[in-house]
């Protein structure tokens, strides 16, 4: 190249030589490109730092924008080869591939690229970021599924004839616009760590969502006339009746994409205007059961550790659904030494395959409901014995027989806090003396929101939230009023909700011997509380704050979480 980025730059006179000779300096410190930190600290703007790289290398200069760029002429290219080379396909004519490049002298990703696509390339240069950003909306599994769904619409229309059910053919064609489709949506879901999948029959096209750490997100809409075909493909894979329209379905189904499996529980229910279908993701591959993965304090895993080597008795989680209770049980069982104990589960669904542990799915077609159920596994010899849920007064009189004759036995219940498992229980027809003997620990659960890192943003506490939290009760000295607390943002990284990923909070009330006395005397719950928390149990409401004043979380998602 007959001239440098600097050079051209003083010739234009954009910059002086001082300021230049300066920006060599700082730019290698940083360790970024000459013309990157022109264009960050503000010295040249982009069609200043484009018009010079256009001299430099003798190639126009391409601007590039979402709205510029088509996701399927980018993804021409295997992702990991775009990215390593910095590179995108911009547009195609004829038999030229216009392709836009941030190293235009890579004669090796030219010729590469030629051979893969079979175009003759013409280079253009753009910038790193702007690449970047093209690429990560191309290779975006929701932007996929929604371009497959545009390519249906087109097949149909070439071919003239409206979706039908899934036939032999479409089903064995990986290649079929409805088999990629589906196999976006279910990926998709995979990538973005959604926990379920909801597909909607609406007029005039179907809804599908994605559960995103507990909050619903529309991610793409299907024309009604291809929604035969994506519900036949999904009944399939889920081995369902495709031609029964008028009954719920349940079932399974597994897929593969590279490292990636994923399993995923199919729920099929009529509606108004066609079939709803949501499917529960479950990834193997990323699913750890561990103590330390549940993201639990430390104090509160050696409380709980301590309670699961009680030779007997009955451990109740309780929250709302998707709080993250069956999680936390499995983590409790593979804590267990599964070598010298019999483990043994009766669920509905079995969601998880746990080594060493006998796993059983109930069935009330078959007589195996959780008390049938539990009341066979009584004859199998177990020492610890999971019921995915106490439901009604059989199941929770087998349970408490169960930890009286020497199991432990874990279980769930719907309350709102660990205190409130007293009152279920009594309500299920329970004796006081019974409950008070048999439960070893009440443990609720929640799971917050956490906020996103890199736009969180510093205030103060909300003293009216907090207030609210504790019912009119005198706020615990626990609680700092006035450290920093933090409050959610938006930005690109988090979709501009604030929040990624979540976190849980747990209230243990472990019964001990004062607290069984005051089960046997039917105290009200609330001084069963005030008993609790002065034998160091930490409420969820308390657990939560420390969570935010720690930075993790905010204090309305606490609040809207406890209360909601």
């Amino acid at each position: 190249m007959a001239k440098r980025l600097g050079d051209i730059i003083i010739e234009r006179g954009w910059l002086t030589q001082d300021q230049l000779e300066q920006a060599f300096e700082e730019h290698k410190k940083v360790g970024m490109q000459l013309g990157s930190y022109l264009l960050h600290r503000s010295l040249l703007d982009r069609d200043q730092l484009g018009a010079a790289l256009s001299e430099q290398y003798e190639t126009p200069f391409e601007t590039l924008s979402a709205d510029k760029v088509h996701p399927q002429l980018a993804r021409l290219l295997p992702e990991s080869f775009a990215r390593r080379r910095k590179i995108v396909p911009i547009t195609v004519s004829g038999t030229s591939l216009y392709l836009g490049m941030v190293w235009p002298g890579d004669m090796e990703a030219i010729s590469e690229t030629e051979l893969m696509t079979g175009y003759e390339v013409e280079a253009a240069i753009c910038l790193s970021d702007e690449v970047d950003e093209i690429l990560d909306i191309a290779f975006d599994n929701r932007t996929t599924a929604r371009q497959t769904a545009i390519d249906i619409r087109y097949e149909e229309m070439r071919n003239s004839s409206d979706a039908e059910l899934v036939d032999e053919e479409q089903e064995v064609d990986s290649d079929a616009p409805v088999v990629r489709l589906v196999q976006s949506i279910l990926m998709g879901a995979v990538h973005a760590g959604a926990s379920d999948i909801h597909l909607e029959p609406h007029h005039p096209q179907m809804r599908i969502r994605y559960r995103v750490d507990g909050q619903m997100q529309q991610v793409m809409t299907v024309p009604s006339h291809s929604e035969s075909a994506v519900i036949g493909r999904i009944k399939v894979l889920a081995d369902l009746d495709t031609a029964e329209t008028r009954r719920p379905q349940d079932g399974n189904l597994t897929i593969e994409e590279g490292s990636t499996r994923a399993s995923f529980r199919v729920s099929v229910i009529p509606c108004v205007r066609g079939e709803k279908i949501v499917m529960r993701v479950l990834d193997e591959s990323s699913k750890t059961f561990s103590f330390d993965a549940l993201g639990m304090p430390t104090g509160q895993v050696e409380r709980m550790r301590t309670l699961l080597d009680r030779p007997h008795g009955m451990i109740v989680m309780t929250g709302p659904t998707g709080s993250g209770k069956t999680t936390t049980m499995y983590s409790m069982l593979c804590s267990i030494d599964s070598s010298d104990r019999n483990i043994s589960t009766i669920e509905d669904p079995v969601e998880f395959r746990l080594p060493g542990i006998n796993q059983v799915q109930a069935n009330n077609e078959f007589g195996m409901g959780f008390a049938n159920g539990l009341k066979y596994l009584m004859r199998q010899d177990p020492d610890v014995i999971l019921v995915g849920e106490i439901r009604d007064h059989e199941t929770a009189t087998t349970s408490v027989q169960a930890a009286l004759t020497g199991h432990l036995l874990i279980s769930t219940l719907h309350t709102n806090d660990a205190v409130g498992t007293i009152a279920r229980l009594a309500d299920l027809g329970l004796d006081n003396f019974k409950i008070a003997g048999a439960l070893v620990a009440a443990v609720a659960q929640r799971l917050l929101r956490k906020l996103c890192p890199h736009c969180r943003k510093p205030c103060e506490l909300n003293q009216k939230l907090v207030e609210l939290m504790f019912e009119g009760r005198e706020i615990p000295a626990e609680v700092d009023q006035t450290a920093t607390y933090y409050a959610a943002g938006g930005c690109d990284r988090c979709g501009g909700t604030g929040y990624s990923g979540r976190l849980p909070i747990y209230e243990i009330m472990a019964v001990t011997p004062t607290v069984e006395k005051a089960i046997e005397a039917g105290l009200p719950a609330s001084k069963i509380r005030e008993l609790c928390v002065s034998e160091g149990m930490v409420e969820l409401a308390v657990g939560g704050l420390e969570q935010a004043k720690a930075g993790l979380t905010s204090v309305e998602e606490v609040y809207f979480k406890l209360t909601g």
